[in-house]
């Protein structure tokens, strides 16, 4: 009798991971949001990247000479990296919002007050770990930043202690966004389809991700995510922002004159 259960165990599928390994230290995951849009799919693009085996870089276009600027296709091809998304925000001459430099190249030496969240790369001494997201309300951002030959300022959307914090707004648009889990694995996140960001957040961290923070990047048709691994390439690309763009018309990548760029094997 004891046969039985045993083989019944034995007949179940194996549990499926959602990740495909695309290169060593680089996953791809696609999930299904479990809060629906009015647009799209409704599906959240997850690369995930471990910064130990596989750097990412934060590039500029007038640091690299680039003009006019490249899409997030174009990038990659450059510069001949595996994954690339937005570098923040930024302003009609392309200079990023936040505080931004660049393996030592300052971009942006301006903190912003109201950005609380820090994206820290290529650290300065053994022993820091290679990619932090910083939460000005609880680490020491003036010891830790100095440390770091790469910094992104951006708006935190979950701080340190797990937190939602942006506030509930009407207006919703397509989204790119980057977290860290608690392993310190980079999460290169990205959603077509609108979602009010305080949703998008919520429906983030239903996710099998092992989420511990996560900054803003960017939203409308300008948010890009492009894969270009070993025999695979995913583009995701941004449409509907209201008051902008509302539609889900937009099929091609815009320019962006900072990225995010994970090295290629």
């Amino acid at each position: 009798m004891r046969l039985l259960p045993l083989l019944l165990c034995l007949s179940l599928p194996a549990f499926a991971s959602p990740w495909e390994t695309l290169a060593p230290g680089v996953e791809l995951a696609e999930f299904d949001a479990h809060l629906k849009s009015t647009v799209g799919d409704s599906r959240v693009t997850v690369l995930r990247v471990d910064v130990a085996v596989r750097p990412v870089r934060l590039l500029s276009a007038s640091l690299e000479g680039h003009a006019p600027e490249p899409t997030a296709e174009q990038w990659a091809t450059l510069h001949g990296l595996i994954a690339v998304t937005n570098a923040g925000m930024f302003h009609p001459g392309g200079s990023p919002v936040g505080m931004a430099r660049s393996e030592g190249k300052a971009l942006n030496p301006t903190r912003r007050k109201d950005y609380r969240t820090f994206l820290v790369l290529h650290p300065k001494e053994k022993g820091l770990p290679p990619a932090q997201l910083l939460d000005g309300a609880c680490d020491d951002v003036e010891s830790l930043l100095p440390r770091y030959t790469t910094v992104l300022q951006s708006i935190r959307m979950v701080d340190c202690q797990g937190r939602n914090t942006w506030q509930p707004q009407p207006r919703q648009w397509s989204t790119a966004a980057l977290g860290i889990d608690t392993q310190g694995r980079l999460l290169l996140l990205h959603a077509r389809s609108p979602y009010r960001t305080h949703d998008f957040i919520q429906v983030v961290q239903r996710l099998p991700l092992k989420l511990s923070r996560m900054m803003y990047l960017e939203g409308g048709p300008e948010a890009s995510l492009h894969v270009a691994a070993p025999g695979r390439t995913v583009r995701r690309v941004g449409s509907y922002e209201t008051g902008f763009n509302e539609n889900d018309f937009n099929t091609r990548y815009w320019a962006l004159p900072n990225v995010l760029g994970v090295t290629a094997p």
